[in-house]
């Protein structure tokens, strides 16, 4: 899935009115996202180049899926739930540490778009979904294990938070 069917995905959202893994975790747990009160586990993350912004800054998407959800060549395919964030580095090599805040622009350390989907089918559609609409997103880098954690804000006034630690694999 490129982040152009994101983007896409995320103009014609609805309000998230899903249920899913019934938990009353913080969002503080490893490897586990939470949306309004219920978690969700995490078992890959993916990154995604898509090269120079033009100003000096880098395009990065990260993709954290449920195990129902893997790659096939260059796209995401499978069912299950995912958070996607497009950030932005001012490495051309990948992810840098740091906050990335949320913004309307492509720059260093930006959070520009992002998505929760929930029971989603990426052959078929279906499932249920909410754009990010604010909020933070944290790096932090030890050798080739990455820690991601992001306390974010959503179209349909959900909170979105969580915390993933691994290794990213690149497609």
């Amino acid at each position: 899935m490129s982040k152009y069917f994101f983007a896409l995905l995320a103009i014609a959202i609805v309000p998230f009115t899903g249920c899913g893994n019934d938990d009353d975790s913080d969002g503080s747990t490893q490897n586990q996202f939470t949306f309004n009160g219920t978690s969700y586990n995490i078992a890959n993350g993916f990154l995604e180049e898509f090269g120079s912004n033009g100003n000096g800054s880098f395009d990065w998407d990260v993709y954290l899926v449920s195990s129902g959800i893997s790659v096939s060549g260059a796209d995401l395919t499978g069912t299950g739930d995912l958070v996607y964030l497009d950030l932005n580095t001012d490495s051309s090599e990948g992810l840098v540490e740091g906050t990335y805040n949320f913004s309307n622009d492509r720059d260093n350390l930006t959070i520009v778009d992002g998505t929760v989907g929930v029971d989603f089918d990426l052959s078929g559609g279906g499932g249920t979904f909410a754009a990010v609409t604010g909020g933070t997103v944290t790096v932090d880098i030890d050798g080739n294990q990455t820690t991601i954690s992001f306390n974010l804000t959503t179209n349909s006034g959900g909170n979105l938070t969580g915390n993933w630690r691994g290794t990213l694999q690149r497609f």
